[in-house]
């Protein structure tokens, strides 16, 4: 029998299970072919278009929430979570932070200085003065004198004598000093409200411009002082008060030939009788007590 068997081929039974997964796969294949293209003629037709728009608002709060999950995944998992690791992160921010600081700091004072220099530009333009800025770095702390010092001296063209102008916001430049002494790189300043203070002056009016001398006041509680050299010549109220450029040749305490004619100084605030003599109080345009930053007049033009 097994003989038998074995010279006769077996006609094995075919495996339908294979052919139903083949059409399966063909009908799926063919369903989505057709809801694909349902979908397209849907959407050509503007059917689709608000359901999809409703779909994505609906998934939007999901996918905003999804991706904030993942930025705050990525920071922390970009921290450094050893101490010696913090202590570098802080160490560095630190320093990047003293570094802009400094440039803060740098950029404030390239502005102070350029104001400054703007300003500088336009008293030059006015006034026929040779001029040097120079910041005031120190006051008299006694109230004994009326003294500041600036930070330009001999190495800079600073002489004695030498007369330092100031400028207040909306005022015009005006006398605040005269050089008293001159080191190397500073020189100390002597008031004009300094009683110690004395220059000639005039009185500029409609019909003339008569002579006068001008003492500091501040040690008796005022000002600045005027008196009149002629004194059939009325003072007013308002009047403007200049240099008259005659220091040196009034043979005064400090050698003053170097001022100029003509810098301001202030106006005639009040004027009263003493005797025979008149004698005016004068506002100054700049008051000397107030100045961060001042110019010395090196020369005058001709």
């Amino acid at each position: 029998m097994r003989d038998f068997l074995d010279d006769r081929p077996l006609k094995l039974r075919r495996d339908r299970s294979g052919d139903r997964h083949y059409w399966r796969v063909a009908a799926l294949a063919v369903g989505l072919a057709l809801i694909s293209l349902l979908l397209i003629i849907l959407d050509r037709q503007g059917i689709v278009a608000p359901a999809r728009l409703a779909v994505r608002e609906a998934v939007q709060p999901l996918a905003g929430w999804l991706t904030e999950r993942r930025a705050m995944i990525e920071s922390w998992w970009a921290t450094p979570r050893d101490v010696a690791a913090l202590q570098s992160r802080i160490a560095e921010l630190e320093a990047e932070n003293a570094r802009l600081n400094s440039e803060v700091l740098r950029l404030e004072q390239a502005r102070v200085e350029n104001i400054f220099l703007r300003q500088q530009l336009a008293i030059t333009r006015t006034y026929p003065w040779r001029i040097l800025g120079a910041e005031v770095m120190v006051r008299a702390p006694d109230a004994a004198r009326r003294v500041l010092t600036i930070a330009r001296g001999v190495e800079d063209g600073v002489q004695v004598g030498m007369a330092v102008i100031g400028q207040q916001p909306g005022g015009p430049p005006a006398l605040i000093g005269v050089v008293e002494s001159v080191g190397p790189r500073t020189a100390d300043v002597l008031m004009i409200t300094d009683i110690s203070s004395q220059l000639s002056v005039r009185v500029l009016q409609a019909d003339g411009a008569p002579l006068g001398l001008m003492q500091g006041q501040w040690q008796r509680g005022s000002r600045l002082r005027l008196e009149l050299i002629d004194r059939n010549v009325t003072m007013r109220e308002g009047e403007r008060v200049v240099t008259a450029g005659l220091s040196g040749a009034l043979d005064l305490p400090l050698d003053l030939a170097a001022m100029p004619a003509a810098v301001p100084i202030g106006a005639i605030e009040t004027v009263q009788q003493e005797g025979q003599r008149q004698i005016g109080a004068i506002r100054p345009f700049v008051d000397p007590d107030q100045v961060r930053y001042v110019w010395v007049i090196l020369s005058q033009d001709e």
